[in-house]
């Protein structure tokens, strides 16, 4: 435990474990007002109003009482009508799925925060596919390409997993939806009634959303033998039968001009939602992670020129001649004046070549400071809790094992005092380098947590391999011989380790609790030791 002394030489840790105790905290209790400001979120009401105030408005709720400051409400919407509610700001965050973000991002600039973890057949998965499926009977079809001359059902013709997943790859096998098929019809929701039209022999093939013949098939509703699924694709990991190439769940996305205060504070209360929590099982989910990449998506809507992509790669006469006016009125000059001017626009095409190759490369550089931290050159605190998280659910996923080893320089106080802020910088940049080079594994991360302070995260290692690591780097760093003038001695190191194998519910910040308490253990007994959690 940190003793007070110890408070005041460490303002900016302890600042840190507050803000992450508050952020934490699921169901603070605080005084909501009705006065208080209204944030407004969208959400794709495809099941209906009442369906979807059911299912989020507990999210909604959630937001209320855990941030305390504003009072978040759930606004119903359909494809026809969140567009123009973002376009007129009359919502701040939009809740929708893959096809509609991709269009609301494009129109409108809202950005992705986060992607639902969906909860599906007891599991939890953050990408999705359809599937494309006749009768098991249907000798006659075999392949997507067969489908040609059949009857076929989705639906909506705008249903982003009911309908355009299938229509791209039925595109990409030959087959054009709106003319090869002899019919081509649309049941809306429930999916359940395409799967009995297929059965029933009122339609020769459908597609629905992954897991909805599983699921129809687990309530006794139909019997799996009784289908063929077409097209079928391997996805290593994700359980359910599919035909189409897997794509992100639904995002959680803030509109431009929403704070950044605000969004970080919804994105670190959502991401800190129990997966079991009454809230995250209302939305059927197991709560939300960081927000995968939806470029698939974009990709998709350019391949089938599906709004607002519909022009994608169409150019006109009068378009050329708008974008490129520059370039039709260098060519009239450089027929004018020949020779001067051709080499005038060569040498403006060699600079602006340069200038964006400067642009490239410092848009690498500031991808790399944005998880680098700038001192020491190790991960910073931003990248050390994304992975944290990232990993938390990949081990309670996967039941592995994660284990955390925190590192705290010895005395480094009184090496600053006596040797200047130069020197201390010095020694912290060299014993994170040391500390880097004992993880030996590229899934291990290093980072500085503050101050003096390091973190590792070793996924799939036990208490006994942490251990292992954990004494290798205290030894090397030892082994730099690096002296502390401000003790008489050399720098040294204590480092606390704590291992576990999460389940569902626990806390990855109780994990980094006992390693850090392990740590202050290993001081107490007399630093540059290790000591492991109990």
């Amino acid at each position: 435990m940190m003793n007070p002394e110890s408070l005041f030489r460490c303002p900016r840790r302890c600042g840190q474990i507050l803000l992450a105790v508050l952020a934490l905290s699921a169901f603070p209790e605080r005084d909501v007002s009705a006065h208080q400001p209204e944030v407004g979120i969208a959400v794709l009401a495809h099941r209906g109003d009442a369906a979807a105030r059911a299912s989020w408005q507990p999210t909604a709720d959630y937001l209320t009482r855990t941030i305390g400051t504003h009072r978040f409400v759930i606004v119903p919407l359909m494809n026809a009508t969140i567009g123009p509610a973002v376009a007129e700001k009359k919502v701040d965050f939009v809740l929708t799925n893959p096809g509609s973000y991709i269009t609301l991002e494009t129109k409108y600039g809202v950005t992705r925060m986060l992607t639902l973890r969906n909860l599906r057949q007891g599991g939890s998965y953050t990408e999705f596919g359809a599937v494309i499926f006749t009768r098991a009977d249907r000798h006659d079809i075999q392949t997507l390409a067969d489908l040609k001359g059949k009857s076929f059902m989705g639906v909506r013709k705008d249903a982003f997993g009911g309908f355009m997943m299938a229509w791209h790859e039925l595109r990409a096998a030959g087959v054009n939806p709106h003319k090869d098929f002899s019919r081509l019809e649309f049941a809306g929701l429930p999916q359940d009634n395409i799967v009995n039209a297929v059965r029933d022999g009122k339609i020769d093939a459908g597609t629905v959303r992954t897991d909805t013949l599983e699921r129809m098939a687990a309530a006794g509703k139909i019997d799996l033998g009784q289908f063929k699924v077409i097209g079928v694709r391997r996805h290593e990991g994700f359980p359910f039968q599919i035909s189409t190439r897997l794509y992100p769940e639904w995002a959680f996305a803030r509109l431009p001009h929403v704070s950044d205060a605000l969004a970080q504070q919804v994105a670190i209360a959502l991401l800190s939602l129990p997966p079991d929590s009454h809230v995250a099982r209302a939305g059927e989910s197991a709560g939300w992670t960081v927000p995968l990449d939806y470029t698939p998506v974009h990709e998709l809507y350019k391949e089938l020129r599906i709004a607002p992509y519909e022009d994608y790669g169409k150019i006109s006469v009068l378009d050329a001649a708008r974008q490129h006016w520059p370039w039709i009125m260098a060519l009239l000059v450089v027929m004018t004046v020949l020779a001067s001017n051709i080499v005038y626009i060569l040498r403006l095409n060699r600079r602006l070549r340069e200038t964006q190759q400067r642009l490239e490369d410092s848009n690498v550089e500031l991808q790399r400071l944005s998880t680098q931290d700038g001192l020491t050159g190790v991960a910073n605190h931003r990248l050390y809790a994304e992975t944290l998280t990232r990993e938390w659910a990949r081990a309670i996923r996967e039941q592995t094992p994660l284990s955390i080893i925190m590192v705290d320089i010895d005395r480094f106080k009184l090496l600053n005092d006596s040797d200047g802020h130069r020197a201390g910088d010095e020694c912290l940049r060299q014993v994170a380098h040391t500390l880097a080079q004992a993880l030996r594994r590229p899934t291990d991360l290093l980072a500085r947590y503050g101050g003096e302070e390091f973190v590792a995260i070793l996924p799939g290692t036990d208490a006994a391999g942490a251990s292992g690591v954990a004494e290798r780097m205290r030894q090397a760093v030892e082994g730099l011989d690096l002296p502390n003038r401000g003790t008489g001695g050399l720098v040294t190191v204590s480092l606390g380790v704590a291992s576990a194998v999460p389940q569902r519910g626990a806390s990855a910040e109780a994990l980094v609790e006992s390693a850090d308490h392990a740590m202050y253990q290993a001081k107490d007994a007399g630093r540059n030791r290790t000591r492991l959690a109990a």
